[in-house]
């Protein structure tokens, strides 16, 4: 019996070790907000809609996040509801295309920490974006980073890091949709972005709802 005991505990503790791979999956809330009378085009580039994040995190297997289609949702969905229309583009100059502006998105950063690494109760995820808006000439109008924070209590999930991490795909998710909420909810405060709204006779709204 206590040989079993043991054998036991010794798989318990590797199958703690063995990381994950998370297929990324999950629906993105649409944010309430006044949309802007403006035709834009939305670049996804292929280093953003095909991103995978990866690291080998010590004593506790590779973790693998599978993030890229789950971003380009997101910006998809939140430049729709930005704009009164949002069409995808190939380039960041769009010249004759009838549009109003070019929005692209990048990302600069991913993290993850477990609760082994920080000692606490949670999964977190930090995903750090680069905003680039142009005019259809190519030409760069704006420029600011956009920062998203997401976590998940390992109580909800049970005390073993599983091989297909529900805990790390929630803190994710979580972050996806704080990246969508601030850029919808920020775009309009950026110094830059303003004037060229300004310049371009259509001021920003007032507010919004999230």
């Amino acid at each position: 019996m206590r040989r079993y005991v043991v054998a036991l505990l010794v798989a318990l503790t590797l199958g703690g070790c063995t990381g994950a791979n998370v297929q990324m999956e999950g629906d993105i809330p649409t944010p309430l907000v006044n949309r802007l009378p403006l035709r834009v085009g939305l670049y996804l580039e292929p280093a953003l809609v095909q991103y995978v994040f990866e690291e080998k995190i010590q004593d506790h297997g590779d973790w693998r996040v599978e993030v890229g289609p789950m971003q380009a949702k997101l910006f998809r969905q939140v430049a729709s509801a930005m704009f009164l229309e949002a069409v995808p583009v190939d380039s960041v100059a769009a010249p004759g295309a009838n549009l109003d502006a070019v929005l692209a998105p990048s990302i600069v950063e991913f993290q993850i920490s477990i609760p082994s690494q920080t000692r606490s109760e949670f999964y977190e995820v930090w995903i750090k974006y680069l905003m680039r808006l142009y005019d259809t000439q190519g030409t760069l109008i704006a420029e600011w980073p956009l920062t998203a924070y997401g976590k998940a209590n390992r109580g909800d999930y049970g005390f073993m890091e599983s091989s297909d991490s529900p805990a790390i795909r929630q803190a994710t998710m979580i972050a996806l949709r704080d990246a969508g909420a601030f850029l919808a909810l920020r775009f309009t405060t950026i110094p830059e972005v303003r004037a060229w709204l300004n310049s371009h006779s259509a001021p920003p709204p007032q507010g919004g709802q999230t």
